[in-house]
């Protein structure tokens, strides 16, 4: 164990660097502040560095630089809260991971992007060239030097990260079951270290006590996509312990299974989730979204029952300004009932379809609520109506169906 995790950050010319809000001069405070243990106001240091070097998910040139010291950092016992360091690598590596949620996440399309950038070296300097006056000219030098910028400090923020990974593993055998799961939750995204990292994450479900923790390790191994791995994920398929009966349907759908029994399981858990823990950190831990997005890839998904399962988890967070699992419930439930433009515009609520129009009655029984605005642009292109009163009268009377057996 390094005596100072911290040693040598003065050395980084933070100054020079920049991050979302500028210079990268207050990186080592947020370093220090996390080392400390301090916190104040609403946030702890880390979300606040989170917040400066990939906010809303967006590496910046200083992120790549806190590697070192967040690695040693998290594998310094004498901390605490280390989960949250391993957290910032997972950011640091991949942005949100909800915009790469159900299907894992593939290095080559980012390096792709920046072979490409790269390349048009040619092109971008005779755009420069093109420029009507100075200051056209020298927006336009800044705008491709930023471009190019950002795309490197993608790839080379995730190359970072996964050189970590082996020192990282000893953590999936810490006492912290949080940090556990977010060590796992790590390996997740790193396809190309799956040979070394399935033993790894075999061994934690294994002998994990945590339902959660086990459940992020069998997602894991979904993400990371070999079809080795299946016969281990399926045996948890009819586990007593919802957590790892949903977690093994997820990754299935995931290495290509979505037979009626994982299909069960889904609909199972969307309408009836367990509750939410610190111990499975993909998608803030939402179950029900997570087994949503994985239903909407399935040939089930627009069946009575499926579209039933997702109206009693809507029904379930109504009364909340903002729910993630409103949100992605409500934009999967939506996309696949009111799938793009109609072929043939429906003239009246008879016109639509059984499914939709259980969701449409679904939907003017509700009191007003803030739904999520592709609802809105699903019901706009379909010719539904979108406000309470409109849509009662477009019904013609509401009349609770009686929800399916599920």
């Amino acid at each position: 164990m390094i005596s100072d995790p911290l040693a040598g950050l003065d050395d980084v010319p933070w100054a020079e660097l920049r991050h979302s809000y500028g210079r990268a001069d207050d990186v080592p405070g947020h370093l220090r502040a996390m080392q400390a243990g301090d916190r104040e106001g609403d946030y702890p240091p880390s979300v606040q560095l989170a917040n400066h070097i990939v906010h809303q998910g967006t590496r910046s040139q200083a992120a790549v630089y806190t590697v070192p010291f967040l690695v040693r950092m998290a594998l310094d016992p004498r901390l605490v809260d280390r989960h949250r360091f391993v957290a910032l690598l997972v950011a640091i590596a991949i942005g949100l991971d909800n915009n790469h949620l159900p299907d894992g996440y593939d290095p080559r399309e980012d390096r792709d992007q920046l072979a490409t950038l790269r390349g048009e070296a040619d092109d971008r300097a005779r755009w420069i060239a093109e420029a009507p006056d100075d200051e056209q000219r020298q927006w336009r030098e800044a705008s491709c030097e930023q471009v190019l910028i950002d795309a490197e400090a993608i790839v080379s923020s995730y190359n970072a990260v996964r050189e970590a990974l082996p020192a990282l593993a000893v953590l999936l055998t810490s006492d912290s079951p949080e940090l556990r799961a977010e060590t796992a939750n790590l390996f997740a995204w790193f396809p190309e270290s799956a040979s070394t990292s399935i033993p790894l994450l075999k061994a934690l479900v294994a002998d994990e006590a945590s339902p959660g923790v086990a459940a992020t390790g069998l997602v894991a191994l979904g993400l990371l996509g070999d079809p080795a791995a299946v016969p281990f994920v399926e045996s948890y398929l009819d586990s007593p312990v919802v957590e790892l009966r949903w977690a093994s349907a997820f990754a299935l759908t995931r290495l290509g299974i979505a037979d009626p029994a994982v299909v069960d399981v889904l609909i199972r858990v969307i309408a009836r989730p367990p509750e939410r823990t610190e111990t499975m950190p993909f998608l803030s831990g939402s179950y029900r979204s997570l087994a949503v997005l994985a239903l909407a890839e399935t040939s089930e998904a627009t069946t009575p029952r499926a579209v039933e399962a997702m109206l009693v988890g809507l029904a379930d967070c109504m009364g909340v300004d903002w729910h993630p699992d409103r949100y992605y419930t409500a934009h999967g439930l939506f996309t696949l009932v009111f799938p793009g433009e109609p072929a043939e515009v429906p003239q009246s609520f008879g016109d639509l379809s059984d499914v939709q129009q259980r969701v449409v009655r679904f939907l003017a029984d509700q009191d007003d609520v803030g739904w999520p605005h592709h609802v809105a642009d699903a019901l706009n292109r379909w010719k539904v109506p979108t406000g309470r009163s409109d849509l009662r009268v477009y019904v013609g009377s509401v009349q609770t169906s009686r929800q399916a057996d599920i």
